[in-house]
């Protein structure tokens, strides 16, 4: 837990400390037993940034439930402005006692109701517990008034809502496994009458039963065909050929372990930022997703970094993947707006309506992006090596560019999903590596003689590096991806992308963390003079 904020815990040196730095103006109370730092923030702003850590103090063992459990954020009204406004209300339950609870504190409001505690499939998180998709959709189907702020469940619209949302992610697989879960929980939440409702929305969205949707926007939602660019497919079927080709390496996954999934997970949100000009030191990373501090007046950026790494972070061997074109449209349009969900005036999740381009790169028109993308996703079943499958479809999305903003990591992420649930190695593209990667994209877009297998063979590095380094320690992997000169800027003559070496050892200089002996380089070539370099480069 950050020492931002502290908890009054028993124990009485401990304690006493908190409150003497409170009377030294140190710390300032925010409620009974609790202390934060606030610098320069006022007590709602602290109080609403940490209120899980805060609830739980206020509620052991709490799960989120009602619209709470559902954003896994507390909500907030807005003004007439549209900006949010405090407090954020929370709704949870707690299984010590049949008496509601009720806490006020600046910034929050929490109300908390007599339930089971953790049953299977829910997840803890920073001392309070996230409900499963199955129980969060059972419970929100309950019918529920408050006399004072907002409803706590957000009912059968919001549940139609979220049912799409997930059928976008997790597909028919996963939303018929939610659907099994919640027949097994039902009994323990007294949901007998709201399973049935589930039943048949379920069904309606599989396509099993009819029933008559209440969200009009859900119920109108159509799909309609459109051309493709032949020349974005000219490209995409070379890389094809060029995949098919030869054989692939084979690395099954060496990050599976929760912890060391963990660890690459924030590499990986890291670099992918990072590329794309979203620039934190990695330490100031790693507090923002970790710590949930605040990222400096760039909360736009912070919040990149943790919806990348949430995503690439619970993707494991096994996970449903898309059956058909409308199914990894809808995906993909769901991870482009949960990873800029902080970014609304990019109109994240949806398709670009004017053309885009990079450089001297033009994409894919927006009239062209479905049929486009359908040519590909065809293509792409007639890949079966997940190493082939991970590199083409992030190259689609990357020539299709089918959003405003976000494709290129909107692209990294579903290669990650792809060899990741098919049990091998992700790819992870550190700043060093950056021209590489981006050299290998230009040769394929190139005209008229494209190539792919520069991409491919960056991939290929690329992937080798990411297998290699597999620790459970985030200091040991920042470390030891630090021995590779990942963190470095790839126009830095001194640095290149090399194969860790534990035994090497790192100094950080202005938050930049890498081998010593780069460091040392850098410092002869800026000791000697211009005279003296060209001298000694002849000599060499």
């Amino acid at each position: 837990m950050s020492d931002e904020i502290q908890f009054i815990s028993g124990d009485r040196a401990r304690d006493r400390a908190i409150q003497r730095e409170a009377e030294a103006g140190l710390l300032t109370k925010i409620a009974d037993g609790i202390y934060g730092k606030l610098e320069g923030r006022n007590v709602e702003e602290f109080a609403y940034a940490h209120w899980a850590p805060i609830l739980a103090k206020m509620v052991p063992s709490a799960v989120l439930t009602g619209r709470t459990g559902m954003s896994v954020n507390p909500w907030r009204d807005r003004g007439q402005d549209g900006r949010p406004r405090y407090p954020g209300w929370i709704f949870c339950t707690h299984s010590d006692g049949k008496a509601r609870k009720r806490f006020s504190i600046p910034g929050l409001e929490v109300r908390s109701f007599p339930g089971p505690g953790p049953i299977e499939g829910d997840v803890a998180y920073l001392g309070t517990y996230i409900p499963s998709p199955s129980r969060n959709l059972l419970e929100n189907l309950k019918p529920s008034r408050e006399r004072d702020g907002p409803s706590r469940n957000v009912g059968r619209e919001g549940v139609e809502a979220e049912i799409e949302r997930l059928l976008k992610t997790e597909h028919e697989d996963g939303l018929k496994a939610i659907r099994q879960r919640a027949h097994r929980i039902a009994g323990a939440l007294d949901a007998a009458a709201e399973l049935k409702i589930l039943d048949d929305l379920i069904g309606t969205f599989l396509g099993t039963r009819q029933v008559k949707l209440v969200h009009e926007k859900v119920a109108a939602r159509q799909r309609r065909p459109a051309p493709f660019d032949p020349d974005c497919m000219e490209r995409l079927k070379a890389l094809a050929v060029v995949l098919n080709r030869g054989a692939l390496p084979d690395r099954p996954d060496p990050h599976a372990a929760p912890d060391v999934r963990a660890c690459v997970s924030f590499i990986e949100a890291y670099f992918t930022n990072y590329i794309e000009g979203t620039r934190f030191s990695v330490d100031k990373a790693r507090r923002i997703v970790f710590e949930n501090e605040e990222p400096d007046g760039r909360p736009a950026d912070g919040r990149d970094i943790v919806q990348t790494f949430r995503q690439v972070s619970t993707m494991v061997k096994g996970m449903s993947m898309a059956s058909s074109i409308a199914e990894f449209v809808d995906e993909i349009k769901e991870r482009n707006r949960m990873l800029l969900d902080g970014r609304p005036e990019k109109d994240p999740g949806n398709f670009k309506t004017e053309p885009n381009s990079a450089g001297h790169t033009q994409f894919v028109l927006p009239e062209h992006v479905h049929g486009t993308l359908k040519e590909g996703y065809e293509t792409l079943q007639s890949l079966s090596d997940p190493l082939a499958r991970g590199i083409f479809v992030h190259t689609l999305l990357v020539l299709v560019h089918p959003f405003n903003d976000g494709n290129g990591r909107t692209s990294r992420i579903m290669m990650t999903k792809e060899l990741v649930g098919a049990g091998q190695c992700r790819i992870v593209i550190p700043s060093v590596f950056r021209e590489d990667y981006i050299n290998g994209i230009k040769a394929l877009v190139a005209a008229p003689k494209f190539t792919a297998a520069p991409l491919v063979r960056a991939f290929i590095e690329a992937q080798r590096i990411t297998n290699a380094i597999a620790s459970s320690n985030l200091d040991e992997t920042i470390d030891l991806w630090a021995t590779t000169h990942a963190f470095l800027e790839d126009n830095d003559r001194d640095a290149r992308l090399t194969f860790p070496n534990p035994d090497l050892k790192i100094e950080r200089r202005a938050g930049i963390p890498a081998p010593t002996t780069y460091w040392e380089a850098v410092d002869l070539r800026n000791s000697l003079s211009d005279n003296d370099v060209s001298i000694f480069g002849r000599s060499m």
